[in-house]
């Protein structure tokens, strides 16, 4: 096989082989343990990888390059992602380990942050917050009963319309209230409305 690419070399783009790279399973043919990773674990209980992760964040040093991260923006996913990443390449635990182990050192950051007042990002998105459930939604359901169902869409329509009219209904301010009726028009036929008497005649 073609030794690897001398990536310092000095030849053009147009010159490089991309069938020049190792095949699939060529790290099987190398010694083993050649890779930290390719090592037993130096921690194989979760627990001892969170107190290994935290006693190097407890140092002074890390610790404030840890503030100053998560002050500049960077989320806290992103830091726990590259601990965890970090940890499995220098083989310090097997990557179901990385993945456990994320949520206990994620709240340790958090606890750091707060304590520094720090206005942190848990996740790394615009706003910091979770992101949004891409599951089906309302409109989605909608557009596939309409196809699929299209008498439960209709019978559902037809609800919706009814209680939007209810509501709007409901909604209509009233013009006059009850006493400002006329007599006339709320009284029965045969029954002659009664004289009203200015205030001084009373007795």
């Amino acid at each position: 096989m073609a030794q690897p690419i001398n990536i310092n070399s000095r030849r053009g783009v147009e010159d490089l082989d991309p069938f020049n790279k190792a095949p699939p399973g060529w790290s099987l043919t190398q010694p083993k343990g050649k890779w930290n990773w390719d090592k037993p674990p130096t921690h194989t209980s979760p627990a001892d990888a969170v107190d290994s992760i935290i006693d190097k964040l407890e140092e002074p040093e890390v610790e404030e390059s840890m503030v100053k991260l998560m002050f500049s923006g960077i989320s806290i996913q992103d830091i726990v992602n590259t601990i965890a990443i970090a940890g499995f390449s220098e083989g310090r635990f097997t990557p179901d380990v990385a993945e456990i182990i994320k949520a206990p050192v994620a709240s340790y950051l958090l606890g750091v942050a707060t304590d520094f007042n720090l206005p942190v990002k848990m996740f790394n998105s615009s706003d910091g917050l979770h992101p949004e459930d891409q599951s089906l939604n309302d409109t989605m359901m909608l557009d596939i009963m309409e196809e699929r169902n299209p008498d439960m869409h209709k019978f559902l329509m037809e609800q919706a319309e009814s209680t939007e009219d209810m509501v709007e209904e409901e909604s209509e301010p009233v013009s006059q209230g009850f006493l400002a009726i006329e007599m006339d028009e709320s009284m029965p036929e045969g029954i002659e409305e009664p004289i009203q008497q200015d205030s001084e005649e009373v007795v």
